[in-house]
């Protein structure tokens, strides 16, 4: 410390007046370590000079830079400049742009701040009461709104930044008056002086909540979809337009026996059976057409064994959000295997069961008693009325086909799951009838009828 500088004038002047540090710090509104690293040459800002200087009594000039400098301010004679058009037209652009980058910055809600590291003191934009909630003029100011995890943060960023001189870029959150979270967004840079100290930050600060709660939507979204996606009962995968499978989940894997990594060298086309794959092409060119919207159907899977599988199939299409342009398939594939095993042996036992029936002599009928109409095979129709093909008796006819005792037996019927006896027609011929109710369709009768002597 040299006897010509700001330091040294300062320290003796509180020594001259017995001030301390602490009396100087609040009658001009700083800390007591700003004052004490100004008395050690720590850089002091022009507004903390001039009130420093007014509360010492001492020309600011005089105590910032010395006598000589003082006496050269004296001595100069004043310049002035005349007021050209040039000077006039930049003068009026610099204060366009000044006011057009204002506007810009409190319709983005743009905050601007300065740190002086060597006075601690921050300066703020105008606009940072709207954008944070409360009015800063001070650090103190600050911290208290921020959470204690990410105050924690910031301060080692800050130390960071401040110690390498590299620029940063933070989120961090604060709490408004109303207790309400808001993000904020920050871009900082630390600045240095002729001597390459760094002695102040500057930044912007913008709330960034909007874009934060739509992330953190978007990530619990997606959080969803993974565990739907992975934890489904039913296969679900992601198909490319050209057939080949993106994605997989674990149940599709066990349900064709490959791994996700093998699947993605195959496309559905070639484990899609050659009689079932025409149909399915058709209805995925009217999906990419734009003709529907999904669809659904019914075909077999070779799976990695070779063994085969009836599934049942809904895609549907994914399409880009800005352009709406294809991206992929989205597929939902359910085993129906068992469904299908089911059906054929239904089938084949129905099958048996008309051979039985026609080598029996068995005609076949089915009576809703709500409407009273009888549909009858050609055998039934020719046991029941003597005509020689399938039709369809009324109900008025149904019950005169009965003699009186073998109709009031029919109405009897239809309080029990079933009949089987002997009936008599009004002509007297003599009839087997069986009678089930449909074990599904209430008021629907499943019937057979032969000769007593067949």
């Amino acid at each position: 410390m040299t006897e010509n500088s700001f330091a040294f004038r300062l320290k003796e002047l509180l020594e001259h007046k017995k001030l301390t540090l602490q009396a100087v710090a609040t009658a001009l509104g700083v800390s007591r370590p700003a004052v004490h690293k100004w008395t050690r040459g720590g850089e002091i800002d022009y507004d903390n000079l001039r009130r420093l200087a007014a509360f010492l009594n001492v020309n600011w000039i005089w105590l910032r830079y010395g006598e000589e400098a003082q006496r050269d301010l004296a001595n100069a004679e004043p310049v002035e400049l005349p007021m050209t058009d040039v000077r006039r037209r930049y003068t009026a652009e610099i204060m366009e742009n000044e006011a057009r980058m204002k506007l810009a910055q409190e319709n983005a809600r743009i905050v601007t701040w300065e740190w002086n590291l060597i006075t601690d003191a921050v300066t703020y934009s105008t606009n940072v009461e709207a954008v944070y909630g409360w009015p800063i003029g001070r650090n103190e100011d600050f911290w208290p709104h921020v959470p204690d995890a990410d105050a924690a943060m910031m301060r080692g960023v800050y130390e960071h930044s401040i110690a390498s001189g590299e620029p940063h870029e933070i989120d961090f959150r604060i709490v408004d008056p109303a207790g309400e979270t808001r993000w904020i967004a920050s871009r900082a840079t630390p600045i240095r002086d002729a001597d390459g100290r760094i002695v102040k930050m500057v930044g912007i600060s913008m709330d960034n909540t909007a874009r934060k709660t739509a992330e953190e939507a978007l990530r619990r979204s997606e959080a969803r979809f993974r565990a739907i996606f992975e934890n489904a009962s039913g296969g679900i995968a992601y198909i490319g337009l050209d057939g080949r499978w993106l994605k997989a989940n674990q149940t599709l894997c066990e349900l064709l026996g490959y791994t996700d990594e093998e699947l993605s060298a195959l496309t559905f086309q070639s484990l899609t059976l050659e009689d079932d794959l025409a149909d399915n092409l058709v209805q995925l060119d009217r999906l990419l057409a734009g003709e529907i919207s999904m669809y659904s159907l019914e075909k077999r899977f070779r799976r990695k064994d070779g063994s085969v599988i009836w599934v049942n199939v809904k895609t549907s299409l994914q399409r880009n959000p800005d352009n709406g342009e294809p991206e992929h398939l989205v597929t939902v594939i359910d085993d129906i295997t068992a469904q299908h095993t089911r059906v054929a042996v239904l089938e084949q036992a129905a099958s048996e069961a008309e051979l039985l029936f026609d080598a029996a002599g068995i005609g076949r009928w089915r009576w809703d008693a709500a409407s009273g109409r009888v549909m009858a095979d050609a055998v039934a129709m020719r046991l029941l009325i003597g005509q020689e093909q399938a039709g369809e008796l009324g109900q008025a006819q149904w019950w005169r086909l009965w003699s009186a005792e073998s109709a009031t037996q029919l109405e009897m019927a239809l309080g029990d799951e079933r009949f089987s006896g002997v009936v008599q027609r009004h002509d007297g011929v003599t009839l087997r009838l069986f009678i089930a109710r449909h074990p599904q369709q209430a008021g629907l009768w499943l019937g057979g009828v032969s000769r007593l002597d067949g």
